[in-house]
């Protein structure tokens, strides 16, 4: 009898021990599992008022699961439009986290539409074990708008004729153009006949006679320094080219030397005039470019020469052109 009692005993203790542990794991189990809900603020509007809907999704456990899926909304959905949204937020106690996010949708279809389910998606972090989880369906009941009771409301009317004046700005613009452009055209006609009425110079004495006046006008200059004798000899160049254009109508001034001899041939018959003549002219060319600095006397001899020989030149010019008249 007495090891009966003792074996009853035990038998309690074993039962009080698989309830305790039962309860322990269910309350585990329950403390752990995952909560979803999809909710309205309100479930009626008026078409085009605004309604939030928000999403939770509580109880998440950072040590065992993650959040592996959550709902991805369209733009319209179910009649209803999205206007905006929230950022998912996300509040933590003791690891375990609640996630929220709120979206504000509108609608213009009057009736009653069902928004939902959405589907969620769990992860178990250990086994990698997906649980979905799916929130009931919500329901927006869209009612239309009773007009008959607005104070603004006013019935449509008839159009009414309107009467207009005659718009005169396309005229008026149209003769301001005219007379802009008559204006400028007058402008560049008188420009264009006083260039055409400006008198032209006229040079006194032959080309020889205005080169001559300069040439002896040099005689006088002092060469002293590098200077003045650069710019004695530049002159030289310069007059004698010019006399070139006016008298034989040559482009003196752009030429080269020996451009310039090549066409010269037919008034230099002499060889030996020719060759002083080119040998003042290279000359002139190394001082103008620094690469030579004659004596004073030099630079004089070689403006006596170019007097001479442009005297020469014009002489022979003068003859053939004379006998050229007498031909015709």
């Amino acid at each position: 009898m007495k090891k009966f009692k003792i074996q009853n005993s035990k038998f309690k203790k074993l039962i009080v021990r698989c309830f305790l542990l039962f309860t322990f794991y269910f309350l585990l189990f329950t403390s752990s599992a995952q909560s979803v809900s999809a909710s309205l603020d309100r479930d009626k509007i008026l078409l085009g008022e605004q309604v939030t809907l928000q999403f939770n999704l509580g109880n998440v456990s950072n040590l065992t699961s993650f959040v592996a899926g959550w709902p991805q909304l369209p733009d319209t959905l179910s009649h209803t439009e999205i206007l905006k949204k929230t950022a998912i937020d996300t509040i933590t106690v003791n690891d375990v986290n609640t996630y929220t996010q709120s979206f504000t949708l509108t609608s213009f279809d009057s009736g009653r539409w069902q928004l939902g389910p959405f589907l969620f998606v769990m992860q178990d972090k250990v086994s990698g074990k997906q649980i979905k989880l799916s929130t009931q369906p919500v329901f927006l009941t869209v009612l239309p708008v009773n007009v008959s009771s607005m104070k603004d409301y006013h019935p449509i009317k008839d159009i009414i004729d309107v009467e207009t004046s005659f718009d005169w700005t396309p005229i008026i613009t149209a003769i301001a153009i005219t007379i802009i452009i008559i204006i400028i055209f007058i402008i560049i006609k008188n420009r264009k006949k006083r260039i055409a009425e400006k008198p032209k110079v006229v040079l006194k004495g032959t080309p020889l006679e205005r080169a001559l006046e300069k040439l002896q006008a040099l005689q006088n200059e002092k060469l002293t320094s590098n200077i003045p004798i650069k710019k004695f000899h530049s002159e030289i160049d310069f007059i004698t080219r010019q006399y070139f254009e006016e008298m034989l109508n040559i482009k003196a001034l752009q030429l080269t030397i020996s451009e310039l001899f090549s066409r010269m041939n037919v008034y230099l018959q002499d060889a030996q005039l020719r060759r002083k003549f080119q040998q003042v002219f290279e000359l002139n060319a190394a001082v103008k470019f620094a690469k030579y600095i004659p004596q004073e006397e030099e630079s004089k001899a070689a403006l006596h020469e170019i007097i001479n020989s442009l005297q020469r030149i014009d002489e022979s010019v003068n003859i053939a052109r004379n006998n050229a008249h007498r031909m015709v």
